[in-house]
């Protein structure tokens, strides 16, 4: 009896052995690792920026640049002098044009003092013979005046004038010449900026010249003598200019005014 029992004993811990081996290590835990939330950007206005205004241009304030120069022979003589007064936008920090506008009269200056330099030799020259053969010499004079003719928030014209007394000649010479200027930035504008319709300014402005002046039986030469960029505005109106020594018995230059009602329908600028 006892042997069974210890036999059933020894039975019990095998089988128990058995099954511990059969069923192995107890499965681990799962551990479920929850992702962390991504955090949202939250948008923040930012203020505009308040737009500082643009101060409002000026007109320009005028002044003169003078090119001015004295020329004299070996002996001290006066043969030739020459004075270019030009126009002078003085105030360019509050008037956007005046440094475009006073760089173009610069060059026009310079460029000016550089044909007087070229006809001081002849000056001396002439002086020299007048001199040898015992004739009087009268020095050359040339002068250039400027006035602005025209100025508003669109466009500016200058007007010149440019006198010349040379020696030997029978009597004085005078030119005209004018710009038109852009107020805005200076820009130099010719004839088809400030027109549309280059055959009908042609027509008004020889019809002009010839009941102006009766100048019927030359209605040809006054064609041709016109140029479309020969003008600049007034208070009164466009005006149109014909050379001197274009037309005979015409030693002048001579002008016509052309009212802006008239030349509306052919104007840039109405």
């Amino acid at each position: 009896m006892k042997r069974r029992a210890i036999l059933s004993g020894l039975l019990a811990g095998a089988l128990m052995l058995t099954l511990a081996a059969c069923s192995g290590p107890e499965p681990e835990p799962t551990v479920t690792t929850s992702a962390e939330p991504t955090p949202t950007a939250t948008a923040v206005a930012t203020p505009e920026a308040t737009p500082t205004p643009t101060p409002a241009a000026e007109a320009p304030v005028w002044g003169d640049q003078v090119f001015a120069k004295t020329f004299t022979a070996g002996d001290g003589a006066t043969v030739l002098t020459a004075s270019f007064t030009l126009p002078l936008v003085q105030n360019t920090d509050a008037c956007p044009a005046g440094t475009a506008i006073n760089d173009w009269y610069k060059q026009e200056g310079s460029s000016r003092m550089l044909e007087a330099e070229e006809q001081y030799e002849m000056a001396v020259a002439d002086y020299d013979v007048s001199q040898a053969a015992g004739f009087p010499f009268s020095p050359t004079t040339q002068e250039m005046t400027y006035t602005v003719a025209y100025e508003d928030e669109n466009l500016i014209s200058i007007r010149r004038e440019l006198y010349v007394a040379a020696e030997g000649a029978a009597h004085p010479s005078a030119f005209l010449l004018a710009e038109t200027f852009d107020a805005a930035t200076g820009e130099k504008l010719g004839f088809s900026r400030v027109f549309t319709d280059a055959d009908t300014v042609r027509e008004r402005v020889v019809d002009a010249f010839v009941s102006q002046y009766s100048l019927e039986d030359s209605r040809d030469a006054v064609t041709v003598a016109w140029q479309p960029e020969r003008f600049y505005l007034s208070a009164e109106g466009y005006v149109f200019w014909l050379a001197g020594g274009e037309l005979p018995g015409v030693n002048s230059p001579i002008e016509v005014t052309l009212s802006y009602e008239s030349m509306e329908d052919v104007s840039v600028y109405g």
